[in-house]
């Protein structure tokens, strides 16, 4: 069983960590507490003959500490040393298999067949495609993989960067990731959820109170919900102004009025040019139209800008943009700033990006997810929201990661209606509608899961 955890740590802080454990112990017993913790789990979870790849540093080191702990079990192990180990824990712990007997074999150009087959190639501070001999390894892996073999990765899968998340190419795509000491954040998130597997996390009795946090994980304790007052009504829960929805994309604005409702909003005002279309009666339309807009913004606590949203509504925007309203910015919202010369709003927003709208609003392609999220943060202020696997939430000068990860939200209207969700928060009284809204998108897509009679869902299975 694994451990829980709640803060979340850069490969760079996992290493003081270690060093600060090191003036308490012997790095060697270290390095074998982290072994038993992946013995553990194989003794309970596998069977058959075991193949582990060591490299040359200390996740190498736990692989020869796991070896010569599975042989001592009396299961079958064979272990392919690729590099002769430069730590002196990791020589240890290789010097202990030698004295067990225990088959290694130098890395030649093949890899035999075998029931498991663990990863100790490369750590998590990796921050550039593997070299060779491992790139080769790595792909011999991602064969065998693929032919239906159990890969255990030790700490990280070989490739992944457990700071950023990023997955070199190639990387180790295994079936469990078994890290240690304490959970590096970027496991959570970007290329890294398609490499893991199950994500199990072993403390090893270790405590991580000197290091400050990187992230922090995000659940519902960390979320602010407004209770409503047995006097309560429309007028007190506060309005949502929704500009979106236009001719066409009128979807966008009705999966997001219907959202805010639904999350505390009294009211929705939804500004759109539509008038042929059937809507749901809950939603008060207004036209597009500067002095109707500006009207009904007066009337609200928060506004949404952007779903469903094309160009040619400038100066709405800006006159939007320059009012003093919490603003949930989203889709249209976001690429007209991306293209504006507009930088930090001087009140209160939430950008709600995903990652293709993010890079234009940085205008850099090559950010890892967590300089992106810290660089829209500078560049404009307000709170930050980066959707996608491990969604990154920034706020209250504070970074949150969403542990979740669900391909069916990838589909259109699934953005909407978190625009909407943090507005109906927000409108309410939440002190915390960035994190509220994710965590109730990822409960409502959780049950939208359970519920589903289709391969996938659509969006607007959310709401029922």
């Amino acid at each position: 069983m694994s451990d829980n955890y709640k803060y979340l740590f850069s490969t760079s802080s996992v290493y003081n960590i270690e060093k600060n454990l090191k003036k308490k112990m012997k790095g060697f017993f270290l390095m074998m507490k982290a072994a038993n913790a992946a013995f553990d789990y194989l003794k309970s979870n596998s069977k058959g003959e075991v193949i582990i790849l060591c490299g040359k540093g200390n996740n190498g080191g736990d692989g020869y500490g796991l070896g010569a702990l599975l042989a001592m079990a009396g299961r079958e192990v064979k272990i392919y040393k690729v590099e002769d180990p430069i730590k002196i824990e990791a020589k240890t712990a290789l010097k202990l298999c030698y004295k067990l007997g225990i088959k290694i074999k130098k890395w030649s150009k093949s890899l035999k067949n075998s029931d498991i087959y663990v990863d100790a190639l490369l750590g998590a501070g990796i921050n550039k495609s593997p070299r060779e001999p491992y790139k080769t390894i790595i792909k011999h892996l991602l064969s065998k993989k693929k032919k239906g073999k159990k890969i255990i990765a030790l700490d990280v899968p070989s490739g992944v960067d457990g700071t950023t998340g990023v997955a070199y190419n190639p990387s180790v795509i295994a079936t469990t990731t078994i890290t240690f000491l304490a959970m590096k954040k970027g496991l959570l998130t970007g290329d890294a959820v398609d490499h893991t597997g199950d994500l199990i996390f072993e403390n090893i009795g270790v405590s991580q109170k000197k290091v400050i946090p990187e992230a922090i994980l995000l659940n519902k304790s960390d979320c602010n919900f407004q209770i409503l007052k047995p006097s309560s009504h429309k007028g007190t829960r506060g309005n949502v102004l929704i500009f979106g929805g236009m001719k066409g994309m009128e979807g966008a604005g009705i999966l997001s009025g219907i959202s805010a409702l639904r999350a505390g909003a009294g009211k929705v005002f939804w500004v759109t040019n539509t008038n042929k279309l059937n809507f749901p009666p809950e939603l008060i339309t207004v036209k597009p139209e500067l002095k109707e807009t500006m009207k009904f913004l007066k009337m609200s606590k928060v506004c949404i800008l952007g779903p469903g949203l094309p160009i040619g509504f400038e100066e709405l925007i800006i006159n939007i943009w320059n009012f003093k309203i919490p603003l949930v910015l989203d889709a249209g919202g976001l690429r007209w700033l991306a293209a504006s010369n507009f930088r930090e709003r001087p009140y209160h927003l939430i950008g709600t990006p995903h990652a293709g709208e993010a890079k234009d609003l940085v205008r850099q392609k090559k950010l890892d997810r967590f300089e992106t999220i810290r660089t829209m943060k500078n560049i404009y202020g307000g709170d930050w929201i980066l959707k996608g696997p491990g969604t990154l939430i920034h706020e209250s000068n504070q970074l949150w990661i969403n542990n979740f990860k669900m391909p069916e939200l990838g589909t259109a209207g699934s953005g909407d209606i978190l625009a909407g969700l943090i507005a109906g928060v927000w409108s309410s009284g939440s002190k915390t509608p960035a994190r509220s809204g994710v965590w109730l998108h990822t409960n409502l897509a959780k049950n939208a899961f359970i519920k589903k009679k289709h391969t996938y869902f659509s969006a607007s299975d959310l709401l029922n």
